[in-house]
């Protein structure tokens, strides 16, 4: 399969934006406006707020369709994509994803995550002696952020990218595709929970809202997107094997 026919299937591929981005884009033009000196206008803050929402979605369906063009590169036939704002979910048809295909996947997911965050870092020190000093501490934001949310996609639970790593080594030990999925939604869904109750527990004992609704908000982005592939796994069948169901999910965190 050369470019030019990866590409071309790739833009036959429906995506989907989950409603969860609601939540997210509220939360991040709340965080910018609030966290943000007073001094500056109030509607500078909110225009900031929408650019850093704006941002993180371009960069999460970017990174969705990068993920997508190497899984159709591999020889998957890939029908939707799901965008999260911790990653998201592809369907994939018939036998055409294997252990090492999800491994690759994982491992473009990190880079992607690693290169953004890497820029973002990159012109905060490039812009420490010039620049506007707002724009200059909405860079430092930007890059935290991502950074954060890059590591929060290393846990071992779908859809995040250490959930796929950790799915493909056990599917390869097991032989079991719909077994390990199984166990690794699960395990996503209980992460979810718990960053969940963190969340809160510090919103309750320390009165830090940001803090609290940083560690809160992914944790239900998370149960909610396990929630969602357990569902497509369901719906597909899941006594039966790859080889046998007519689309599979694999995710990318």
């Amino acid at each position: 399969m050369n470019f030019v026919t990866s590409l071309s299937s790739l833009f036959k591929v429906r995506l989907r934006i989950h409603y969860s981005w609601i939540a997210v884009v509220v939360f991040i033009t709340a965080a910018v406006i609030t966290q943000f000196s007073t001094n500056y206008p109030f509607l500078q803050r909110v225009v900031l707020g929408a650019i850093a929402s704006c941002f993180f979605l371009l960069i999460n369906v970017v990174r969705m369709l990068i993920i997508t063009f190497f899984a159709i590169k591999k020889g998957a036939i890939v029908k939707s994509d799901t965008v999260f704002a911790i990653g998201g979910v592809l369907e994939i048809e018939k036998t055409t994803t294997f252990p090492a295909l999800e491994l690759l996947l994982a491992a473009v997911g990190l880079l992607v995550n690693l290169f953004v965050a890497g820029i973002l870092f990159s012109m905060y020190w490039g812009m420490a002696s010039t620049g506007s000093i707002m724009i200059h501490v909405f860079v430092r934001w930007l890059a935290f952020i991502y950074f954060m949310l890059s590591l929060f996609s290393l846990f071992p639970g779908l859809p995040l990218d250490g959930g796929r790593i950790l799915r493909a080594i056990l599917w390869k030990a097991t032989k079991n595709y719909n077994k390990t999925t199984r166990i690794i939604v699960w395990t996503g869904w209980v992460i979810g929970i718990a960053f969940t109750i963190a969340g809160i527990v510090l919103v309750i004992t320390t009165r830090q809202w940001f803090d609290g609704v940083l560690l809160a908000l992914p944790g239900l982005i998370l149960q909610n997107a396990a929630t969602h592939q357990r569902r497509k796994e369901q719906n597909q069948g899941e006594s039966l094997e790859p080889v046998e169901s007519p689309i599979v999910s694999t995710s990318t965190g």
